[in-house]
């Protein structure tokens, strides 16, 4: 997963570098800051690489501007939404990480020649990592229906599931283009 918004960032909203072996870096990037009820403002970075974390934090910010943006909410249905979906994402975001110990960890079981015991006690630990996962955002989707309507949920849905395939696609571009202009042109 850290990976992957790492990749997703870099498609969104980092150029790629075009030198053989130089680093991502920000020459001029917007950050988006404000949020749900505020103006958006936009602040630049000069010439200093990101950390994933920064990259994690600013994707989702614009996530949230533009969530914002797409559903429309009222201003006190806002106040509540916003609070539960941090607490989500967070939730999360922290069953995510202790998933990619377990994978960590059921790769060196194989690299170590465990029995198939060992590896299945890790196959069943990242199960159960992907059980958390699910019920985590069957939670939260249901948890929704206290505070938006019905179309405002779908909206949510659909949002979601929008933003997570442009920025795959994105993605999918960025690499294709990499390949075609070949490293170091």
């Amino acid at each position: 997963m850290k990976n992957f918004i790492l990749l997703l960032a870099m498609a969104a909203l980092i150029p790629l570098s075009s030198g053989r072996g130089q680093s991502l870096a920000m020459d001029s990037f917007p950050q988006v800051t404000g949020g749900p009820g505020g103006f958006a403002q936009q602040r630049t970075f000069q010439g200093r690489g990101m950390r994933n974390s920064e990259i994690r934090r600013q994707l989702e910010q614009i996530k949230i501007w533009q969530m914002t943006k797409e559903m429309d909410l009222p201003t006190d249905k806002a106040e509540k939404f916003f609070p539960l979906y941090n607490r989500y994402t967070e939730e999360m975001r922290t069953i995510t990480i202790e998933r990619g110990r377990a994978i960590n960890a059921l790769d060196s079981v194989m690299r170590s020649k465990a029995g198939d015991a060992a590896i299945n006690a890790q196959i069943k630990r990242i199960l159960n990592y992907d059980d958390q996962l699910a019920s985590t955002h069957a939670k939260f989707i249901n948890s929704l229906g206290g505070i938006l309507s019905p179309p405002e949920v779908a909206r949510y849905m659909v949002f979601e599931q929008r933003f997570d395939r442009e920025i795959r696609e994105r993605i999918r571009g960025m690499m294709m283009r990499h390949r075609m202009e070949g490293p170091g042109r």
